[in-house]
């Protein structure tokens, strides 16, 4: 069984590679984004299933809540999902960053987006420019009465960086779960436009948690 799941992870980790380093795997008319899909551990979802995931990614985001806005007396922190944001480094590799900070808002107009709120990183590096890739996995999302795990892969459309200064910190203006104070790292708020939803097996984990 730790045989299967291992080859799983693995899979997984060669079809993501797939997505964010297409340049890599032969391709033609296929757009990156869906160049995993063929893999039998997922299914692209349209229609009905991708209007319920949406929903259902939609009801467990962040509010990107500001450290300010946390401390205001009755502000309560809606109870939402933990994502891991993927990304290619420049070496090829798989970067990944586990976060709360994350957003998506369903057809805004026209289009369905993604926000994400990374401290300066690899990560965010790799991201923070116009048409940028990158793909959210967020686990244990109840849909219909089923935890499902889902693949959001979205196109960088907006990049906002609020510099690090002592000043804007400690009027809050950072994120309530931002911890980049010590080495004094900015933050970043990347839109996104979603470019697909895939249902993931429930055997893929990425043995990433949230500290």
């Amino acid at each position: 069984m730790r045989v299967i799941k291992r080859i799983a992870e693995l899979l997984m980790v060669l079809a993501l590679f797939a997505v964010l380093a297409p340049g890599v795997f032969a391709q033609s008319a296929a757009d990156a984004y869906t160049s995993a899909s063929e893999s039998a551990m997922k299914a692209t979802l349209s229609g009905n299933a991708f209007e319920a995931a949406a929903k259902a990614l939609a009801s467990g985001s962040s509010d990107l809540a500001s450290a300010a806005k946390a401390k205001v007396p009755g502000y309560k922190a809606p109870k939402s999902f933990i994502g891991n944001v993927m990304s290619t480094n420049p070496d090829g590799s798989v970067g990944i960053s586990t976060i709360s900070q994350w957003a998506y808002t369903d057809f805004v107009v026209g289009k369905d987006i993604l926000t994400l709120q990374l401290t300066y990183g690899q990560n965010a590096i790799n991201l923070a420019g116009v048409n940028h890739r990158g793909t959210l996995f967020v686990p244990g999302v109840p849909v219909d009465g089923k935890n499902m795990k889902f693949f959001v892969h979205f196109k960088v459309v907006k990049v906002d960086v609020l510099p690090y200064s002592d000043k804007a910190f400690d009027a809050g203006e950072f994120n309530f779960y931002y911890s980049g104070k010590d080495g004094m790292k900015n933050q970043y708020t990347l839109t996104c436009e979603v470019m697909g939803i895939e249902e993931v097996s429930g055997s893929v984990k990425l043995n990433v948690v949230f500290p």
